[in-house]
């Protein structure tokens, strides 16, 4: 039995089962020590947008068993009501190399209509050269909501003219076309 465990192999793959022990032993532990709940990254989303914290409804939540509002150019996953706002957290299709723009879309009721308030970036999937999309690319769209949409050419009603990221900047207005969208149809219930 000692010749056993002499053996270099036996060694090996006790060295590698006790640091497989020991690992998951420490992702368990941290894993429940930074976990952070869908509630708080809600809240933390809102005073990134408000600057504080504040009160709010769910309206759809696509985490929590709701469907998302699906379009042909991107998703809505949440909606919140925030006071007398709508908060969206919509992602953009057909960005680079069929990437993702997920944006935080603020808008706000203007008479019989909606306007857009706020647009901040929350995630990308596979974009590249995010940083030519600045502040001027997402104060482009605080205008009021009709049913134009948004291009990312200089032409029609709703453009927002950007580039060297034009792919990104289009997953980015895929983005705000699906917020444009969900209030249009909306409207014309």
């Amino acid at each position: 039995m000692k010749k056993f465990f002499s053996n270099d192999w036996v060694k090996c793959i006790a060295v590698l089962l006790i640091i497989a022990l020991v690992s998951g032993g420490l992702l368990t532990v941290l894993n429940d020590l930074f976990y952070v709940s869908s509630e708080e990254r809600t809240g933390r989303a809102i005073k990134k947008i408000y600057g504080e914290e504040k009160e709010y409804t769910v309206v759809l939540d696509s985490e929590n068993g709701d469907d998302a509002v699906e379009y042909d150019f991107g998703k809505i996953e949440k909606i919140y009501a925030v006071e007398n706002d709508t908060l969206f957290r919509t992602t953009g299709y057909n960005g680079y190399k069929n990437g993702t723009v997920t944006l935080w879309v603020k808008t706000v009721k203007d008479g019989d209509g909606y306007k857009i308030d706020k647009v901040i970036l929350e995630s990308y999937d596979k974009q590249t050269l995010m940083s030519k999309l600045d502040k001027a690319y997402y104060d482009g769209f605080l205008k009021d909501v009709t049913d134009t949409y948004y291009t990312v050419d200089a032409g029609g009603e709703n453009s927002n003219p950007v580039t060297g990221a034009t792919r990104s900047a289009t997953a980015g207005v895929n983005a705000v076309n699906c917020v444009v969208k969900y209030l249009n149809e909306k409207a014309g219930e």
